[in-house]
């Protein structure tokens, strides 16, 4: 289906909410050039180059786009590796200019850059920064990144700032009619289904109005309908050239080339003449032979100058032929030993130069740019590991990497820890931790089984640790009840018990002080559970939080025992959705605290919505894009507030009971925390105990 297809582009681009008409500085469309590279001869070229960082004038984005055309239609071979040369043409070219300029008052040049190329019925698209494409085709409306919500994939590392970009492609097939949009990252805050609808108009025209009324702002964007060669658009346009036209001329030149070819010098013989072939190889050996000799007399005469000496008798053939054939040997031996020998430490200082390199082009950078000051600071640590490997414990790359993670975590208010295995548990998963004074509970959703740790007064250490054997799956109880698959553990504050539940609704309420002394019932209508995720105590009463059902259950005591049926906490038909709840609490006034594994936290008060943000963070950091696993209600008056755990980001937050950010925690060895799960905090102590996997770490907040 080659050249069946051709493009009708258009621009936007809005400054300030007012609309500029002219293209924007970074956008260019080209067809093949007749000195396109075999292979590139019917593509469509599309690019966006979008300012990151500072400006620069209009003259360098325009430059770009011309530098990074000339080299995709250079390029032979596939059309990803081709687009893959072109980014890293561009990035290698602004990265060493930025290290290169990092000691002056130079300007730093950093871009987002979006290409799109379209090779007979295929589009492929490829980004490298905060910038997107949408394609609507076939009824379909697909995005780079996939998920415009989420803000990692978006907001990428620009042109610049690596030594390698971090280029994200995708291939569409594509038809008549097909459309894609080409922007900035302004285009992520539309919803989908409206981005949609406008793609969906009957022509370009109407597309860019559009955009146009539903970008408020800011905006630089590139639109190209796909149409067959006979269309005629009814938008008035400057033509372009046609790919059917490059390709005739591609054509014919090519055909001249093999014409003059013919009758060329040099030219290799045909394949039945036997004897030009015979003397066009030996021809060929022996310029190649007399080139290798050549260089090998240059590079001993070079190692070994020869003294100016008068003539003597000249040397016997034998020995001139020895001679010959030793020096080059000799020479070999000597650079391949010498290379060998010196191989690791070389290596090493070329690590440790492309270190301090990285380290000054992110010094260099204006610190009010928080991302790409990150971003080049992770650059320097991710060339620090590299040089680690070769030389271990290495002050200089030491002192470089404790420097970049140190105003990485000034720039994120992040305070390292030390994180302390306080208790390790052989194959187990813990997921759940509560503490009642120094009795820490942990719960091991692999095996079904509930420990318990005694700590010494001040907290710090394990006095002793120790499953609970009437807390485990299988466990039998007086009454006939026998434990299945646990889903939670509590505190009741009332009686000072723990309280476990599994999913057969069998409570068993144990005392700390006497932990093999248990009661077990059974709470009425758990058949009719859906998918029980957590257990709450407050004032006595049962929650129990079903994720399917989309409720929270509650259960009135009477005496020591729940014997009548629960009650619905969300009345009527609209529930809330809960199933992708991590886990939920209640403080002492009654407010029920609801914590979702993206961050969100949903706030209620006899079952009514109130409101709740946090609040205070820095930029990437937020919950909704560290993600979570689990939180701790701090009620007590010694600085009450959340801790909230995140996987993703290895961070413990902490913030207000109202959201609003305090401090962030990270371990100095992250590894620690790669599975954090749950939290739980020992106020009076200022501590907290995290769980990662099997282990049970502890973290003092107030020792550096």
């Amino acid at each position: 289906m080659a050249f069946e297809l051709e493009a009708l582009v258009g621009h936007l681009y809005i400054v300030g909410g007012r609309v500029i008409n002219v293209n924007p500085p970074g956008a260019l469309v080209e067809v093949a050039p007749p000195t396109a590279a075999e292979g590139r001869e019917g593509d469509t070229f599309f690019l966006l180059i979008v300012p990151s960082g500072s400006i620069a004038p209009t003259t360098f984005y325009e430059q770009l786009a011309t530098l990074a055309a000339e080299r995709y239609f250079s390029a032979g071979g596939s059309v990803t590796i081709a687009l893959r040369a072109m980014f890293q043409m561009i990035n290698r070219n602004l990265y060493e200019h930025n290290l290169e300029h990092s000691e002056s008052d130079s300007q730093q040049f950093e871009t987002s850059m979006i290409a799109a190329v379209l090779h007979e019925d295929d589009m492929y698209v490829a980004r490298v920064g905060p910038v997107v494409s949408v394609l609507q085709t076939a009824g379909l409306t697909l995005t780079l990144p996939e998920d415009l919500t989420d803000d990692e994939p978006l907001f990428s590392v620009p042109l610049g700032l690596l030594p390698e970009p971090e280029i994200s492609m995708v291939r569409y097939g594509v038809n008549a009619g097909s459309r894609l949009v080409l922007s900035d990252g302004n285009l992520a805050d539309i919803p989908i289904d409206r981005l949609t609808s406008v793609l969906l108009e009957n022509d370009i025209e109407k597309v860019l109005h559009g955009l146009r009324r539903t970008i408020k702002i800011q905006s630089q964007l590139m639109l190209v309908e796909l149409v067959p060669p006979e269309y005629e658009s009814p938008v008035l346009a400057a033509p372009g050239e046609s790919s059917h036209e490059v390709s005739l001329k591609l054509g014919e030149a090519r055909q001249q080339l093999a014409l003059e070819m013919e009758g060329a010098p040099g030219k290799r013989p045909r394949r039945g003449d036997f004897g030009s072939l015979l003397s066009w190889g030996l021809a060929h050996l022996a310029g190649r032979a007399a080139g290798l000799l050549i260089f090998f007399a240059d590079l001993f005469q070079r190692l070994f100058p020869l003294p100016e000496i008068t003539p003597t008798r000249r040397l016997s053939s034998g020995t001139l032929i020895l001679t010959i054939l030793l020096i080059p040997m000799i020479i070999v031996s000597i650079v391949v030993l010498s290379w060998v020998s010196n191989l690791g430490e070389t290596e090493f200082e070329q690590c440790l130069g492309k270190l301090q390199d990285t380290a000054s082009l992110a010094r260099s950078l204006d610190t009010s740019n928080r991302r790409s000051v990150t971003s080049a600071w992770n650059a320097a640590l991710q060339v620090a590991e590299a040089c680690d490997v070769m030389r271990r414990d290495d002050p200089t790359v030491a002192a470089m990497r404790e420097e970049a993670q140190t105003l990485i975590d000034a720039i994120n208010n992040v305070k390292r820890r030390e994180a302390i295995p306080l208790a390790n548990f052989e194959d187990a998963v813990i997921t759940r931790l509560r503490l009642q004074g120094t009795d820490l509970y942990a719960l091991d959703d692999k095996n079904d089984l509930v420990y318990s740790i005694k700590l010494s007064d001040d907290g710090r250490e394990p006095i002793r640790q120790e499953p609970i054997s009437l807390m485990r799956i299988g466990a039998t109880h007086e009454g006939g009840f026998t434990i299945g698959q646990i889903v939670d553990i509590a505190f009741d504050d009332h009686s000072g018990d723990l309280a476990m539940l599994d999913r057969n609704g069998t409570l068993v309420r144990c005392s700390p002080q006497f932990i093999l002394n248990c009661d077990a019932q059974r709470v009425l209508n758990a058949n009719n559970w859906e998918g029980p995720k957590a257990l709450t105590i407050w004032a006595r009463k049962l929650y129990v939080l079903d994720s399917e059902a989309g409720q929270i259950w509650r259960y009135d005591p009477s005496g020591s025992s729940y014997v009548s049926a629960p009650r619905e906490y969300f009345a009527g038909s609209a529930r809330p959705n809960l199933r992708n709840v991590v886990d939920f609490t209640i403080s002492q006034k009654g407010t029920v605290y609801v914590l979702y594994d993206d961050g969100v936290m949903k706030t209620y008060i006899g079952g009514n919505e109130s409101p709740f943000v946090f609040s205070g963070f820095n930029e990437g950091s937020e919950p909704h894009i560290a993600r979570t696993e689990g939180f701790y209600l701090n009620d007590s008056p010694f600085a009450p507030g959340f801790f909230i755990i995140s996987r993703r980001t290895r961070t413990i937050f902490e913030t207000t009971v109202a959201g609003t950010f305090m401090d962030s925690f990270q371990a100095f060895d992250q590894e620690k925390l790669g599975l954090v799960s749950a939290v739980v905090a020992y106020p009076e102590q200022n501590m907290v105990y995290v769980a990662s996997g099997n282990t049970i770490f502890r973290i003092d907040m107030d020792v550096g």
